[in-house]
Protein backbone atom coordinates (compact mmCIF):
# COMPACT_ATOMS: atom_id res chain seq x y z
CA UNK A 1 0.00 0.00 0.00
CA UNK A 2 1.19 3.37 -0.75
CA UNK A 3 0.50 7.20 0.39
CA UNK A 4 1.30 10.41 -0.33
CA UNK A 5 3.08 12.51 2.57
CA UNK A 6 4.26 15.69 3.14
CA UNK A 7 8.12 15.67 4.13
CA UNK A 8 9.65 18.28 6.62
CA UNK A 9 10.72 20.52 4.31
CA UNK A 10 7.54 20.40 2.34
CA UNK A 11 8.00 18.17 -0.56
CA UNK A 12 5.54 16.12 -1.49
CA UNK A 13 6.73 12.17 -2.14
CA UNK A 14 5.20 8.45 -1.94
CA UNK A 15 6.17 6.35 0.88
CA UNK A 16 5.37 2.49 1.36
CA UNK A 17 2.58 2.47 4.47
CA UNK A 18 4.22 -0.42 5.31
CA UNK A 19 7.11 1.16 6.67
CA UNK A 20 5.05 4.10 8.33
CA UNK A 21 2.44 2.01 10.24
CA UNK A 22 3.69 -0.91 12.26
CA UNK A 23 2.00 -3.75 13.72
CA UNK A 24 1.67 -3.19 17.89
CA UNK A 25 0.76 -5.88 19.97
CA UNK A 26 -1.21 -4.46 22.87
CA UNK A 27 -1.25 -6.45 26.49
CA UNK A 28 -3.16 -6.57 29.60
CA UNK A 29 -1.13 -8.59 32.11
CA UNK A 30 -4.31 -9.14 34.60
CA UNK A 31 -6.28 -10.80 31.33
CA UNK A 32 -3.89 -12.69 29.63
CA UNK A 33 -5.02 -16.54 29.71
CA UNK A 34 -1.81 -17.92 28.70
CA UNK A 35 -4.10 -19.03 25.57
CA UNK A 36 -1.69 -18.54 21.65
CA UNK A 37 -3.23 -15.36 20.70
CA UNK A 38 -2.89 -11.93 20.84
CA UNK A 39 -5.63 -10.35 22.99
CA UNK A 40 -5.67 -7.13 21.31
CA UNK A 41 -3.32 -5.74 17.98
CA UNK A 42 -3.02 -1.88 17.12
CA UNK A 43 -2.51 -0.99 13.14
CA UNK A 44 -1.51 2.45 12.99
CA UNK A 45 -3.85 4.13 14.48
CA UNK A 46 -6.90 1.13 14.17
CA UNK A 47 -7.26 -1.07 17.49
CA UNK A 48 -8.27 -5.13 16.69
CA UNK A 49 -9.84 -6.83 20.05
CA UNK A 50 -9.85 -10.34 20.44
CA UNK A 51 -13.18 -12.54 21.44
CA UNK A 52 -13.16 -11.39 25.31
CA UNK A 53 -15.33 -13.81 27.33
CA UNK A 54 -15.98 -12.98 30.97
CA UNK A 55 -13.05 -14.01 33.02
CA UNK A 56 -11.53 -11.72 35.19
CA UNK A 57 -8.07 -11.32 36.92
CA UNK A 58 -8.45 -14.39 39.03
CA UNK A 59 -10.06 -16.77 37.04
CA UNK A 60 -7.60 -15.40 34.22
CA UNK A 61 -4.31 -15.97 36.21
CA UNK A 62 -5.85 -19.74 36.99
CA UNK A 63 -6.14 -20.50 33.69
CA UNK A 64 -2.58 -19.20 33.06
CA UNK A 65 -1.22 -21.27 35.26
CA UNK A 66 -3.20 -24.51 34.83
CA UNK A 67 -1.89 -23.78 31.00
CA UNK A 68 2.02 -23.44 31.96
CA UNK A 69 1.59 -26.41 33.80
CA UNK A 70 -0.23 -28.77 31.69
CA UNK A 71 -3.05 -29.03 34.19
CA UNK A 72 -6.57 -29.24 33.00
CA UNK A 73 -7.93 -26.01 33.02
CA UNK A 74 -10.31 -24.74 36.08
CA UNK A 75 -14.00 -24.92 36.27
CA UNK A 76 -15.83 -22.07 35.10
CA UNK A 77 -17.20 -20.04 37.89
CA UNK A 78 -20.98 -20.02 38.19
CA UNK A 79 -21.42 -16.47 37.69
CA UNK A 80 -24.84 -14.65 36.63
CA UNK A 81 -25.42 -13.42 33.25
CA UNK A 82 -25.58 -9.51 34.36
CA UNK A 83 -22.08 -10.10 35.94
CA UNK A 84 -20.23 -11.69 32.77
CA UNK A 85 -21.50 -9.02 30.59
CA UNK A 86 -19.99 -6.49 33.13
CA UNK A 87 -16.93 -8.32 33.27
CA UNK A 88 -16.54 -8.45 29.05
CA UNK A 89 -17.47 -4.46 29.06
CA UNK A 90 -15.14 -3.76 32.30
CA UNK A 91 -12.31 -5.82 30.20
CA UNK A 92 -12.81 -4.08 26.55
CA UNK A 93 -12.90 -1.04 28.45
CA UNK A 94 -9.30 -1.77 30.01
CA UNK A 95 -8.23 -3.10 26.51
CA UNK A 96 -9.06 0.37 24.72
CA UNK A 97 -7.51 2.21 27.18
CA UNK A 98 -4.64 0.29 27.43
CA UNK A 99 -4.80 1.07 23.52
CA UNK A 100 -4.40 4.52 24.04
CA UNK A 101 -8.30 4.87 23.24
CA UNK A 102 -11.38 4.52 24.73
CA UNK A 103 -14.77 3.14 24.54
CA UNK A 104 -16.02 6.04 22.25
CA UNK A 105 -13.93 5.10 19.98
CA UNK A 106 -15.46 1.69 18.83
CA UNK A 107 -16.63 1.25 15.37
CA UNK A 108 -17.53 -2.12 15.26
CA UNK A 109 -18.99 -4.80 18.31
CA UNK A 110 -19.65 -8.25 17.72
CA UNK A 111 -21.35 -9.93 20.26
CA UNK A 112 -21.82 -13.52 20.49
CA UNK A 113 -24.79 -14.84 23.32
CA UNK A 114 -25.08 -18.40 24.72
CA UNK A 115 -28.82 -17.69 24.49
CA UNK A 116 -30.42 -15.13 22.24
CA UNK A 117 -33.45 -14.60 24.84
CA UNK A 118 -30.83 -12.69 26.76
CA UNK A 119 -30.56 -9.96 24.24
CA UNK A 120 -32.94 -7.63 26.39
CA UNK A 121 -30.75 -7.84 29.59
CA UNK A 122 -27.42 -7.94 27.51
CA UNK A 123 -28.79 -4.27 25.79
CA UNK A 124 -29.62 -3.10 29.13
CA UNK A 125 -26.53 -3.69 30.57
CA UNK A 126 -24.32 -2.30 27.44
CA UNK A 127 -25.95 0.58 27.11
CA UNK A 128 -24.59 1.81 30.40
CA UNK A 129 -20.94 1.66 28.88
CA UNK A 130 -21.76 4.51 26.20
CA UNK A 131 -22.74 7.87 27.15
CA UNK A 132 -24.94 8.75 24.34
CA UNK A 133 -26.47 6.86 21.27
CA UNK A 134 -23.88 8.87 18.62
CA UNK A 135 -20.95 6.83 20.36
CA UNK A 136 -22.64 3.31 20.20
CA UNK A 137 -20.60 1.11 17.86
CA UNK A 138 -22.09 -0.73 15.05
CA UNK A 139 -22.89 -4.43 16.33
CA UNK A 140 -23.63 -7.67 15.20
CA UNK A 141 -25.03 -9.86 17.56
CA UNK A 142 -25.41 -13.56 17.23
CA UNK A 143 -26.13 -16.94 19.57
CA UNK A 144 -23.52 -19.68 19.86
CA UNK A 145 -23.69 -22.82 19.95
CA UNK A 146 -21.34 -22.91 22.46
CA UNK A 147 -18.90 -20.21 24.04
CA UNK A 148 -15.11 -21.15 26.02
CA UNK A 149 -15.69 -22.80 28.89
CA UNK A 150 -19.67 -22.56 28.99
CA UNK A 151 -19.48 -19.01 29.49
CA UNK A 152 -22.83 -17.11 28.48
CA UNK A 153 -21.43 -14.24 26.32
CA UNK A 154 -18.18 -13.06 24.17
CA UNK A 155 -17.48 -9.96 22.85
CA UNK A 156 -15.01 -8.88 19.97
CA UNK A 157 -14.39 -5.47 18.65
CA UNK A 158 -12.64 -2.99 16.28
CA UNK A 159 -11.78 0.52 17.39
CA UNK A 160 -9.57 3.31 16.78
CA UNK A 161 -7.39 5.63 18.47
CA UNK A 162 -8.07 9.08 18.64
CA UNK A 163 -5.81 11.66 17.24
CA UNK A 164 -6.58 14.49 19.13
Amino acid sequence: MRAIYESQIGIYGVADTASIMKKRVVSVPVLDTGAPYSLCVCYGDMIYVAGLPPFDADFSKKLRQARASGWPPPAFPNLSFERQVEIVMDNLKKVMEAAGSNMDCLLKVMVWLKDQGQQHEFDRIYRRYFPTTEVLPARTRLQAGRLPMNCEVEIEAVGYIPTD
